[in-house]
């Protein structure tokens, strides 16, 4: 059994839609270096599993603000009168490569906000309007945390004079730009002049954990990256041009399926464990489900009838998207750009989907395309879902 929300119609549009990142990589022979070496303390059965994991992932490079050519040196003794950075977090760790979870909240608490606002004066600049007509700010994290939140810091930073409400909207995993994206078309309903900014920021490369002895933790590790990106919601059909969004659906998978996702606190940061489970169960929600999403969504039956932006959750997770089983049958082509970010950024939570949606519309935009539906799912199990129209301008033909 799975329970499926109601939809309801209002009226908004993405009008815009940003990035950053920073500009360090964690590539495969970083994740050697670490997993395959002394540094951790892993037997033979186990390094030879993770070296055909990283050589299987389909991932060439994630952006990290940790500096890798730290993994290449060795411990020179601990110095607390050596102040932490993205530079050293891991090299100069008490105990080798395992900084303590207050340190790891140092780098975080630099740079989710650098990030946080690099991608929200991106998406203002793409937007082209004035920035003091940004009515309402939502920041999404499930990689740190600190008070005040980063919505009150993109406030301070842009210098915004006219915000009505911020919010955080934090710790919902990968689908977290569906949930920040989800209050913003709350915003958007009851306010009929409003304009939103959403900003989704990740720093995951502070949360590698030597102690993770589980497959199922360590997999986490080699593709989460960082980065965060934007978009500017505003209430109306927006005009022509811009892509007006259908509301956000869920479908809630049974309660045997919530250890699927998790992410625990723990002494030395943050703890995630992927379930193998998660590609199956994955086809198990969708199947039943998927052509009612479209036909709510867009009002199409049929998969070739719109584009497809996918949460590029990792090889399996697409690979859903291709299976017979499922039935949906996209080809590599049509989910190009989900894979190419996954090729170049990893997993970056839930910034991604927001990337992905950015290559996708330009596509379709080249393409003559005008529907595209959009899918993410995270921790719970949880599957969230839109679709976008692109509106017609007085240009397009009849």
């Amino acid at each position: 059994y799975f329970i499926q929300s109601n939809l309801s119609a209002m009226s908004c549009s993405i009008q815009a839609l940003g990035e950053c990142y920073p500009d360090y990589h964690f590539t495969p022979q970083t994740f050697h270096s670490l997993y395959c070496s002394d540094k951790f303390n892993y037997d033979t059965k186990t390094r030879d599993w993770v070296r055909r994991l990283i050589s299987s992932t389909g991932i060439e490079r994630i952006p990290s603000v940790v500096n890798p050519e730290q993994f290449e040196g060795e411990p020179g003794g601990f110095d607390p009168d050596i102040p932490v950075t993205a530079q050293n977090l891991y090299l100069r760790a008490a105990e080798p490569w395992c900084p303590t979870t207050r340190e790891r909240a140092v780098v975080w608490e630099e740079w989710a906000p650098k990030l946080t606002l690099g991608a929200a004066r991106d998406v203002i600049g793409k937007w082209g309007g004035d920035p003091q007509g940004i009515t309402h700010v939502i920041t999404n994290t499930s990689s740190g945390t600190h008070m005040p939140g980063l919505d009150l810091q993109v406030v301070d930073g842009l210098g915004l004079q006219n915000i009505r409400h911020r919010i955080c909207v934090d710790n919902t995993g990968c689908f977290g730009a569906f949930s920040a994206l989800t209050v913003a078309q709350a915003f958007c309903g009851s306010e009929s002049d409003a304009v939103v900014l959403v900003i989704c920021t990740e720093v995951c490369s502070v949360h590698i954990n030597k102690t993770s002895s589980q497959r199922s933790e360590i997999l986490g590790n080699v593709l989460f990256g960082d980065g965060a990106t934007s978009a500017i919601v505003a209430a109306g059909d927006g005009g022509g041009g811009v892509w007006q969004m259908s509301p956000i659906g869920m479908v809630t998978a049974p309660p045997h399926t919530r250890d699927h996702v998790t992410v625990k606190l723990t002494d030395q940061g943050y703890l995630l464990h992927l379930s193998k489970e998660l590609a199956p169960t994955l086809v198990k929600v969708l199947k039943p489900a998927w052509r009612g999403m479209l036909e709510e969504t867009l009002q199409i039956s049929e998969p070739e009838e719109c584009d497809w932006a996918v949460h590029p959750g990792g090889k399996a997770v697409l690979n859903v998207f291709h299976s017979p089983e499922l039935g949906i049958n996209l080809s590599r082509d049509d989910l190009a750009p989900s894979w190419d970010s996954l090729r170049c950024h990893g997993n970056l939570a839930a910034p991604s989907i927001l990337q992905v949606l950015g290559a996708v519309l330009k596509r379709s935009g080249e393409r003559g395309r005008d529907k595209v539906f959009v899918i993410g799912f995270g921790p719970g199990m949880v599957v969230k879902y839109f679709g976008l129209t692109r509106a017609k301008s007085s240009t397009d033909g009849a």
